[in-house]
């Protein structure tokens, strides 16, 4: 009778067991993804990191700053900001977009083969496994999805303000912070007063039209040009800029900085 009677207890606290595990998995599920969500960010912060006493770190804040927020002046290459509802807005087109930039380099997202972001996956002889990516590539993306959270405001029309935005958007990356140009773009100090000099770099099959449309309205030509220059005049290395990545407000502004800044 013992038995028979220990056997139901046991019976009774095993179901009452099974059905609070069964009650409670999808919370424990979820505290064990958050766990290794933050563990991954946390790698991912040591592989982006330029720290010397960290055997780990790939140096990605060399050139995209310490934080993510873009290259400190006098970097050898002044990265964009990567806090940034660009990307944000590009991943909800291609999820894959950050993880073929960090892989791959810059020349598959831009089309530039000039572009002075490196391949990092060791597949194409870069130094990053595919662990280590995943974690800078899960760093960025958090980074694109806090930006992508926050309002769209307009920006300022003003010299100051567009500024900024060649700061911020990308544009140092291949023609320097003070529009002098790299390997990757042709220097641009020169934008307000002519069309800019293309050699040594691909010359559009529009060529001729570019210098119409510039001396007809330098302002209606910029905004053709940075919104999809092979689209509008060929070819020519210049990564295409939508709306979906830069907001009309802020190409006006950019505009005004190309056209009337101290440049």
């Amino acid at each position: 009778m013992r038995l028979k009677t220990l056997g139901v207890v046991l019976i009774t606290a095993l179901a009452a067991f099974t059905m609070l595990y069964w009650v409670t998995d999808d919370s424990r599920r979820e505290s064990v993804a958050v766990a290794q969500e933050d563990e991954l960010l946390e790698f991912g912060e040591v592989i982006f990191s330029d720290n010397p006493a960290e055997p780990a770190a790939a140096g990605c804040a060399q050139c995209h700053g310490a934080d993510g927020t873009g290259g400190e002046p006098g970097a050898q290459v002044v990265g964009p900001n990567l806090h940034s509802r660009s990307i944000f807005d590009k991943l909800k087109v291609n999820p894959n977009y950050v993880h073929l930039a960090v892989s791959y380099g810059g020349v598959v997202v831009s089309g530039n083969v000039n572009s002075p972001m490196p391949a990092w996956s060791a597949e194409v002889g870069g130094p990053l496994n595919e662990q280590q990516i995943e974690a800078v590539v899960a760093l960025v993306e958090s980074w694109a999805a806090e930006a992508g959270e926050q309002p769209v405001e307009d920006v300022e029309d003003t010299v100051e303000a567009g500024a900024e935005i060649y700061a911020t958007a990308g544009c140092v990356t291949c023609h320097a912070e003070d529009l002098s140009g790299t390997t990757a773009g042709p220097d641009i100090t020169g934008i307000g007063s002519g069309l800019v000099d293309l050699s040594g770099f691909a010359t559009p099959t529009g060529a001729d039209q570019m210098e119409t449309d510039y001396d007809a309205d330098p302002r209606a030509f910029l905004e053709q040009w940075i919104r999809d220059s092979a689209g509008n005049y060929g070819a020519s290395g210049m990564p295409p800029h939508p709306e979906s990545s830069l907001s009309e407000s802020a190409l006006q502004a950019l505009i005004t900085f190309l056209l009337e800044g101290d440049h």
